[in-house]
């Protein structure tokens, strides 16, 4: 299920055995922590439980005890779970227990093209990054309680510069509200105040190269190298090229990478904007920047600049 679909699941029916919390936000996932955790209803120091487990037979000696003077208990297993052993408990779980299993995703989906194995008979919840439509009433409601209001665009700014990651935007949106109390925060107050997401600028580096405005990309590069975020450009921006090249040439493989049908949509209308043999140029051009800095015979910021200036076509191919 979805995570915004959990608070209303969790009130209407009774809980599943085991659910299975995973995704690349972590705010997402301490959010879908507590909403399970809120089944207990007395007595949290002596029915709700969270440690690593070390061994398969203690958290099943955990899972299998009775609640005090509560209806449910929730154990939180942290870390690497036995896999095997949770699918046999779950074939015959406690009534009463409610199992927790957390899966955090590294941010950088673009590297990421297998979905995450859960157990067999657990209740997985999506806890990836929300869709800005559920992000809007978020944002507003945070303002409300400082006294302040946000606009369309400041929200969609939010939205861009923490990448949509909500455990930033909760910061960000706390921070532009306090300081705008009693008034309204504008994109302005955004783009001076909340530093820009690596993978959303890295993605505007992309939109610049392909784009061919070597100026733009030069600049974005310059802040990069300030801040520190250069490594993370050079996966970041092969991973992100080679999805267009596959849009390119065959776009009905995009779906086996575990790209969803919009995104999709938007590889395939970018890889129309370069010849198929550019594309291919620029995975190559990556490929040897990338190795040079690797290698010591050139610096990140040589190897990166080099780069963007030719394959935004300030340099030709």
């Amino acid at each position: 299920m979805e995570f915004a679909e959990l608070k209303k699941h969790i009130k209407a029916r009774s809980p599943k055995a085991c659910y299975a919390c995973y995704g690349d936000d972590d705010f997402l996932l301490s959010r879908a922590v507590a909403l399970i955790s809120g089944l207990v209803t007395g007595l949290a120091e002596f029915n709700i439980v969270e440690k690593e487990f070390q061994k398969a037979g203690e958290l099943e000696e955990q899972l299998m005890q009775l609640p005090v003077m509560s209806e449910y208990r929730v154990v939180i297993a942290r870390g690497k779970t036995d896999a095997a052993a949770v699918e046999e408990y779950l074939k015959r779980p406690n009534p009463s227990s409610v199992l927790v299993l957390t899966y955090p995703v590294p941010h950088d989906t673009w590297s990421r093209t297998s979905p995450v194995k859960l157990p067999a008979g657990a209740e997985g919840v999506n806890c990836n990054r929300l869709p800005i439509k559920l992000v809007v009433p978020f944002v507003r409601a945070t303002g409300e309680k400082a006294g302040a209001s946000f606009d369309d665009k400041a929200i969609s700014a939010l939205y861009s510069r923490c990448g949509g990651y909500m455990t930033r935007i909760n910061s960000e949106a706390q921070k532009l509200a306090a300081m705008r109390a009693g008034g309204t925060v504008t994109e302005a107050d955004v783009a001076a105040e909340v530093t820009a997401d690596t993978e959303f600028v890295v993605f505007e580096l992309g939109d610049s190269i392909i784009a061919g405005n070597t100026r733009r990309a030069l600049e974005i590069v310059d802040g990069m190298a300030k801040n520190n975020d250069l490594t993370a450009a050079f996966t970041m921006l092969y991973n992100r090229f080679k999805r267009i090249f596959i849009a390119a040439v065959s776009p009905e493989e995009l779906p086996s990478l575990g790209i969803k049908p919009f995104m999709a949509t938007k590889l395939i209308a970018e890889s129309k904007k370069l010849p198929k043999r550019k594309l291919k140029n620029i995975l190559d051009m990556l490929c040897d920047a990338d190795l040079g800095y690797k290698t010591g015979a050139t610096s990140q910021y040589d190897a990166l600049s080099a780069f963007v200036v030719r394959a935004s076509d300030g340099g030709r191919i």
